[in-house]
């Protein structure tokens, strides 16, 4: 159910923080590459993914009719907003119990 990117860079930016301290340079950059992964897993894959479902929904329609023949294409859905957040809660609490450890 939770998304695994976002449990991973999560867990990632924890223990950066911890080891290195919120203001090191290294924690910015991982803080960076979460968002760009948070944004993957919600956004751009999501809308690539309804994207292909549309698409093969056309190409079905126009198979039926006749007018050419369709391969389906891959629909990769992307996660939900839930997927994420519980990924990343999920991954910071990992994080958290391996730094402390």
């Amino acid at each position: 159910m939770p998304s695994a990117h976002s449990a991973l860079v999560s867990a990632l930016c924890t223990s950066i923080g911890f080891r290195s301290g919120i203001d090191s340079d290294i924690f910015i950059l991982a803080v960076c590459f979460f968002f760009v992964t948070i944004r993957d897993a919600l956004g751009v894959r999501r809308a690539s993914g309804i994207q292909a479902k549309k698409l093969n929904e056309i190409g079905k329609t126009l198979e039926e009719k006749k007018i050419f023949s369709y391969q389906q294409i891959k629909e990769v859905l992307g996660h939900t907003p839930l997927e994420v957040i519980v990924g990343c809660l999920l991954g910071f609490f990992i994080g958290l119990a391996f730094s402390v450890l």
